[in-house]
Protein backbone atom coordinates (compact mmCIF):
# COMPACT_ATOMS: atom_id res chain seq x y z
CA UNK A 1 0.00 0.00 0.00
CA UNK A 2 1.43 3.19 -1.06
CA UNK A 3 1.56 6.15 1.22
CA UNK A 4 -0.73 8.89 0.17
CA UNK A 5 0.61 12.40 0.01
CA UNK A 6 -1.78 15.01 1.17
CA UNK A 7 -0.99 18.56 0.14
CA UNK A 8 -2.28 21.31 2.28
CA UNK A 9 -2.61 24.80 0.86
CA UNK A 10 0.22 27.17 1.85
CA UNK A 11 -1.03 30.04 3.88
CA UNK A 12 1.17 33.13 3.99
CA UNK A 13 0.69 36.14 6.18
CA UNK A 14 2.34 39.50 5.40
CA UNK A 15 2.22 42.23 7.97
CA UNK A 16 1.83 45.71 6.53
CA UNK A 17 5.02 47.70 6.58
CA UNK A 18 5.00 50.23 9.36
CA UNK A 19 7.49 53.04 9.23
CA UNK A 20 7.94 55.72 11.82
CA UNK A 21 9.94 58.91 11.56
CA UNK A 22 10.81 60.76 14.69
CA UNK A 23 10.17 64.49 14.46
CA UNK A 24 13.09 66.85 14.39
CA UNK A 25 13.00 69.15 17.30
CA UNK A 26 15.87 71.21 16.04
CA UNK A 27 17.94 71.57 12.95
CA UNK A 28 21.25 73.29 13.19
CA UNK A 29 24.89 72.80 12.58
CA UNK A 30 27.68 73.46 14.98
CA UNK A 31 30.57 74.95 13.04
CA UNK A 32 33.80 73.08 13.60
CA UNK A 33 37.22 74.46 12.96
CA UNK A 34 38.30 73.82 9.41
CA UNK A 35 40.95 71.17 8.84
CA UNK A 36 40.29 69.05 11.93
CA UNK A 37 41.56 65.48 11.85
CA UNK A 38 40.97 62.91 14.56
CA UNK A 39 42.85 59.66 14.50
CA UNK A 40 44.98 57.49 16.75
CA UNK A 41 44.00 59.60 19.72
CA UNK A 42 45.50 62.71 18.14
CA UNK A 43 43.71 65.96 17.41
CA UNK A 44 45.24 68.15 14.76
CA UNK A 45 43.79 71.62 14.30
CA UNK A 46 45.01 73.11 11.07
CA UNK A 47 42.96 76.32 10.95
CA UNK A 48 40.00 78.12 12.46
CA UNK A 49 37.02 79.27 10.48
CA UNK A 50 36.78 82.93 9.46
CA UNK A 51 33.70 83.43 11.63
CA UNK A 52 35.45 82.13 14.73
CA UNK A 53 38.50 84.31 14.12
CA UNK A 54 36.33 87.42 13.65
CA UNK A 55 34.32 86.72 16.79
CA UNK A 56 37.39 86.16 18.97
CA UNK A 57 39.11 89.26 17.58
CA UNK A 58 36.04 91.41 18.29
CA UNK A 59 35.75 90.14 21.84
CA UNK A 60 39.44 90.75 22.43
CA UNK A 61 39.19 94.30 21.12
CA UNK A 62 36.14 95.07 23.27
CA UNK A 63 37.76 93.70 26.43
CA UNK A 64 41.09 95.37 25.71
CA UNK A 65 39.79 98.88 25.10
CA UNK A 66 36.71 99.00 27.31
CA UNK A 67 35.71 102.20 25.47
CA UNK A 68 32.22 103.14 24.37
CA UNK A 69 31.53 105.63 21.60
CA UNK A 70 30.35 108.91 23.11
CA UNK A 71 27.19 110.17 21.44
CA UNK A 72 24.96 113.15 22.18
CA UNK A 73 23.62 113.79 24.77
CA UNK A 74 25.95 111.73 26.98
CA UNK A 75 27.39 113.91 29.77
CA UNK A 76 31.06 114.39 30.56
CA UNK A 77 31.74 115.26 26.94
CA UNK A 78 31.94 118.06 24.39
CA UNK A 79 30.47 117.91 20.90
CA UNK A 80 31.79 119.85 17.93
CA UNK A 81 28.67 120.57 15.89
CA UNK A 82 27.38 119.30 13.52
CA UNK A 83 28.83 116.01 14.83
CA UNK A 84 26.85 113.85 17.26
CA UNK A 85 30.00 112.06 18.42
CA UNK A 86 31.80 113.66 21.37
CA UNK A 87 35.07 113.62 23.24
CA UNK A 88 35.72 113.39 26.95
CA UNK A 89 36.01 116.77 28.64
CA UNK A 90 37.97 117.73 31.75
CA UNK A 91 36.55 120.53 33.91
CA UNK A 92 39.22 123.09 34.72
CA UNK A 93 37.54 123.63 38.09
CA UNK A 94 37.82 119.92 38.99
CA UNK A 95 40.58 118.36 36.85
CA UNK A 96 40.90 115.30 39.09
CA UNK A 97 37.21 114.41 38.93
CA UNK A 98 35.16 112.78 36.20
CA UNK A 99 33.24 115.54 34.44
CA UNK A 100 29.45 115.64 34.16
CA UNK A 101 29.45 118.73 31.92
CA UNK A 102 27.49 118.67 28.66
CA UNK A 103 29.22 121.04 26.22
CA UNK A 104 28.15 121.93 22.68
CA UNK A 105 30.61 123.84 20.48
CA UNK A 106 29.01 125.74 17.58
CA UNK A 107 31.33 126.79 14.73
CA UNK A 108 30.74 130.02 12.80
CA UNK A 109 28.31 129.71 9.90
CA UNK A 110 26.56 126.64 11.32
CA UNK A 111 22.79 126.34 10.85
CA UNK A 112 20.81 124.68 13.64
CA UNK A 113 17.09 123.90 13.58
CA UNK A 114 16.44 123.06 17.26
CA UNK A 115 18.33 122.98 20.53
CA UNK A 116 15.92 121.54 23.10
CA UNK A 117 16.54 120.64 26.75
CA UNK A 118 13.61 119.20 28.68
CA UNK A 119 13.39 117.77 32.21
CA UNK A 120 17.02 118.45 33.11
CA UNK A 121 18.50 118.66 36.63
CA UNK A 122 21.58 120.89 36.93
CA UNK A 123 24.08 122.00 39.51
CA UNK A 124 27.38 121.33 41.24
CA UNK A 125 28.98 123.28 44.06
CA UNK A 126 31.93 125.38 42.87
CA UNK A 127 30.54 126.11 39.38
CA UNK A 128 29.52 129.71 38.71
CA UNK A 129 27.15 128.86 35.82
CA UNK A 130 24.80 125.92 35.50
CA UNK A 131 23.67 127.00 32.01
CA UNK A 132 25.69 129.20 29.66
CA UNK A 133 24.76 130.32 26.14
CA UNK A 134 27.33 132.59 24.52
CA UNK A 135 28.90 133.88 21.34
CA UNK A 136 32.39 135.37 21.40
CA UNK A 137 32.07 139.05 20.43
CA UNK A 138 29.90 141.74 18.87
CA UNK A 139 30.63 140.39 15.40
CA UNK A 140 30.59 136.67 16.22
CA UNK A 141 27.26 135.92 17.84
CA UNK A 142 24.77 133.13 18.30
CA UNK A 143 21.72 134.30 16.36
CA UNK A 144 18.45 132.77 17.57
CA UNK A 145 14.97 133.31 16.15
CA UNK A 146 13.14 132.24 19.34
CA UNK A 147 14.49 131.51 22.82
CA UNK A 148 11.89 130.11 25.24
CA UNK A 149 12.51 129.36 28.92
CA UNK A 150 9.54 127.89 30.76
CA UNK A 151 8.72 125.89 33.90
CA UNK A 152 12.32 126.32 35.06
CA UNK A 153 14.28 127.45 38.13
CA UNK A 154 17.68 129.09 38.54
CA UNK A 155 19.37 130.79 41.50
CA UNK A 156 20.28 133.73 39.21
CA UNK A 157 19.70 134.81 35.60
CA UNK A 158 21.79 137.30 33.65
CA UNK A 159 21.35 138.65 30.08
CA UNK A 160 24.20 140.81 28.76
CA UNK A 161 25.91 142.08 25.57
CA UNK A 162 23.04 141.07 23.33
CA UNK A 163 20.32 142.30 21.01
CA UNK A 164 16.79 141.06 21.75
CA UNK A 165 14.05 142.44 19.52
CA UNK A 166 11.08 141.42 21.73
CA UNK A 167 11.19 140.45 25.43
CA UNK A 168 8.12 138.70 26.85
CA UNK A 169 8.42 138.30 30.62
CA UNK A 170 4.97 137.44 31.94
CA UNK A 171 3.66 137.74 35.49
CA UNK A 172 4.42 134.05 35.95
CA UNK A 173 8.09 135.02 36.27
CA UNK A 174 8.91 135.31 39.99
CA UNK A 175 12.24 136.62 41.21
CA UNK A 176 13.95 137.48 44.48
CA UNK A 177 14.56 140.98 43.15
CA UNK A 178 15.06 141.94 39.52
CA UNK A 179 16.78 144.63 37.49
CA UNK A 180 15.46 145.12 33.96
CA UNK A 181 17.24 148.02 32.29
CA UNK A 182 17.81 147.26 28.60
CA UNK A 183 18.66 150.01 26.15
CA UNK A 184 15.78 150.84 23.83
CA UNK A 185 17.00 150.93 20.28
CA UNK A 186 16.93 149.23 16.90
CA UNK A 187 17.14 145.46 17.21
CA UNK A 188 16.68 142.90 14.48
CA UNK A 189 13.51 140.83 14.27
CA UNK A 190 15.50 137.70 13.46
CA UNK A 191 14.05 135.04 11.17
CA UNK A 192 15.97 131.84 10.53
CA UNK A 193 14.55 130.29 7.37
CA UNK A 194 14.47 126.75 6.05
CA UNK A 195 15.77 123.96 8.26
CA UNK A 196 17.02 122.01 5.25
CA UNK A 197 20.53 120.83 5.94
CA UNK A 198 20.39 122.07 9.55
CA UNK A 199 21.33 119.97 12.55
CA UNK A 200 19.28 119.58 15.77
CA UNK A 201 20.31 118.75 19.32
CA UNK A 202 17.69 117.50 21.78
CA UNK A 203 18.10 116.05 25.29
CA UNK A 204 15.67 115.11 28.05
CA UNK A 205 15.46 113.39 31.44
CA UNK A 206 19.06 113.99 32.47
CA UNK A 207 21.09 114.93 35.53
CA UNK A 208 24.26 116.89 34.70
CA UNK A 209 26.57 119.42 36.38
CA UNK A 210 26.07 122.11 33.74
CA UNK A 211 25.25 122.77 30.10
CA UNK A 212 27.49 124.97 27.96
CA UNK A 213 26.46 126.12 24.47
CA UNK A 214 29.36 128.14 23.13
CA UNK A 215 30.46 129.53 19.81
CA UNK A 216 33.75 127.82 18.98
CA UNK A 217 35.98 130.84 18.30
CA UNK A 218 36.19 134.34 16.83
CA UNK A 219 36.42 134.08 13.04
CA UNK A 220 37.84 136.13 10.18
CA UNK A 221 35.77 137.27 8.42
CA UNK A 222 33.19 137.52 11.18
CA UNK A 223 30.24 135.12 11.03
CA UNK A 224 27.36 134.10 13.28
CA UNK A 225 25.79 130.79 14.23
CA UNK A 226 22.11 130.61 13.16
CA UNK A 227 19.56 128.79 15.32
CA UNK A 228 15.83 128.55 14.65
CA UNK A 229 14.72 127.66 18.19
CA UNK A 230 16.24 127.16 21.64
CA UNK A 231 13.94 125.67 24.30
CA UNK A 232 14.49 125.11 28.02
CA UNK A 233 11.52 123.33 29.56
CA UNK A 234 11.56 122.15 33.16
CA UNK A 235 15.27 122.82 33.53
CA UNK A 236 16.14 123.26 37.21
CA UNK A 237 19.39 124.23 38.91
CA UNK A 238 19.99 124.33 42.67
CA UNK A 239 23.31 126.19 42.30
CA UNK A 240 24.95 128.11 39.47
CA UNK A 241 23.18 130.70 37.36
CA UNK A 242 21.82 131.06 33.83
CA UNK A 243 24.13 133.29 31.79
CA UNK A 244 23.57 134.60 28.24
CA UNK A 245 26.11 136.76 26.34
CA UNK A 246 26.82 137.88 22.78
CA UNK A 247 23.55 136.75 21.23
CA UNK A 248 21.11 138.20 18.71
CA UNK A 249 17.56 137.06 19.50
CA UNK A 250 14.31 137.70 17.71
CA UNK A 251 11.95 136.84 20.60
CA UNK A 252 12.71 135.93 24.21
CA UNK A 253 9.84 134.20 26.05
CA UNK A 254 9.93 133.67 29.83
CA UNK A 255 7.04 131.66 31.30
CA UNK A 256 6.63 130.10 34.75
CA UNK A 257 10.21 130.84 35.75
CA UNK A 258 11.47 131.18 39.34
CA UNK A 259 14.75 132.92 40.18
CA UNK A 260 16.36 133.57 43.55
CA UNK A 261 19.16 132.49 45.85
CA UNK A 262 18.66 134.50 49.03
CA UNK A 263 14.98 135.35 49.50
CA UNK A 264 15.83 139.08 49.49
CA UNK A 265 13.71 141.07 47.03
CA UNK A 266 15.87 144.16 47.63
CA UNK A 267 18.94 142.51 46.10
CA UNK A 268 18.43 141.52 42.48
CA UNK A 269 19.00 137.96 41.28
CA UNK A 270 17.52 138.52 37.82
CA UNK A 271 19.22 140.93 35.37
CA UNK A 272 18.55 142.21 31.88
CA UNK A 273 21.45 144.63 31.69
CA UNK A 274 21.86 147.92 29.85
CA UNK A 275 24.23 146.17 27.41
CA UNK A 276 21.10 144.50 26.00
CA UNK A 277 19.36 146.40 23.18
CA UNK A 278 15.63 145.83 22.64
CA UNK A 279 12.74 147.20 20.60
CA UNK A 280 9.83 145.93 22.70
CA UNK A 281 9.62 144.68 26.28
CA UNK A 282 6.67 143.33 28.25
CA UNK A 283 7.74 143.28 31.90
CA UNK A 284 5.30 141.52 34.19
CA UNK A 285 7.97 140.12 36.58
CA UNK A 286 6.84 139.72 40.19
CA UNK A 287 9.24 140.01 43.12
CA UNK A 288 8.92 137.21 45.64
CA UNK A 289 11.20 136.08 48.51
CA UNK A 290 12.52 133.05 46.63
CA UNK A 291 15.48 131.03 47.87
CA UNK A 292 16.32 128.08 45.63
CA UNK A 293 18.31 125.37 47.39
Amino acid sequence: MKDKKIKTPAIRFRLPAITAKLPRFWHFRVPLPGGVYMGGGKLIVVSLSTVAVGFIASMFLLISTGDQEITFPMAGAEYDAPSMVGNRVVDREFPAEASQTLKLNLPAGLRVDKIHFEDIELGKGGLSDSFQLSGTSTSDRITIETLTIKDSEFPTMDFSNSSIHTINATNTVWTAGHTVSPTLGTSTAVRVGSSRGAVSYQASDMVVDRILILMSATTTPASDVYVHEVLLSNVDAYTGGFNLDWATIGTLNLENVMVGDDGDINASDFFINSSVTTNTIYDGIVDMPIDIR
